[in-house]
Order: C-alpha cells, then sequence, then structure tokens
C-alpha cells in the first residue's frame, strides 16, 4: 500500500499582503464606528482639537490603527494558509 502526497502551497507574499490590508481597512472602519458612537453618546468627541504638542499621540496612533492590524492580519493568513503536506490517493504496488 502507498499513498501519493502533494504539497498544497500557501499564499504568496502578496496575498498576505493583500489581508493584512484588509485587516487594515476593518480596523480603520471599527474605528471611526467607534469614536462616532462615543461622540452620539456623551454629546462631544472623543479626541479634542489637535495641537502641534500631540505630534507624538497622532505616531502613536496611525502606529496603533494601521501597523498593528497589518502586521496581525499577515500573521493571521499565514497561520491558517500556510504550505501543507496532503494525501490525496492510495493504492497497491503490483
Amino acid at each position: 500500500m502507498g499513498c501519493g502526497a502533494e504539497v498544497v502551497r500557501g499564499l504568496s507574499r502578496r496575498q498576505r499582503s493583500f489581508v493584512g490590508l484588509a485587516f487594515v481597512a476593518v480596523a480603520i472602519l471599527i474605528f471611526g464606528i467607534f469614536l462616532r458612537g462615543y461622540e452620539i453618546a456623551n454629546g462631544h468627541p472623543l479626541l479634542r482639537s489637535p495641537k502641534a504638542e500631540d505630534g507624538l499621540l497622532v505616531i502613536a496612533g496611525l502606529i496603533l490603527v494601521v501597523f498593528l492590524p497589518y502586521l496581525v492580519g499577515i500573521k493571521v493568513a499565514r497561520l491558517f494558509r500556510r504550505s501543507r503536506v496532503r494525501f490525496f490517493r492510495s493504492y497497491q504496488h503490483q
């Protein structure tokens, strides 16, 4: 008894990047909905008017809203769609 095996390829780097960008889009959408909901519930926006000394907070916010979901997205894509061996048939040796 033997078996044939094939390697099922995972996502390419470009496809993992696309999944990461989709995670970023969803994160921005959720963050926007959260900000709007907070404003409606409390009558004032969560974020105040920006000042010059808030530059570091803006950079940190961009990292949290853009870079972090991108990293999570590519890791999730790699986890769920990695290369693996698939055994697809068995046969008798003669």
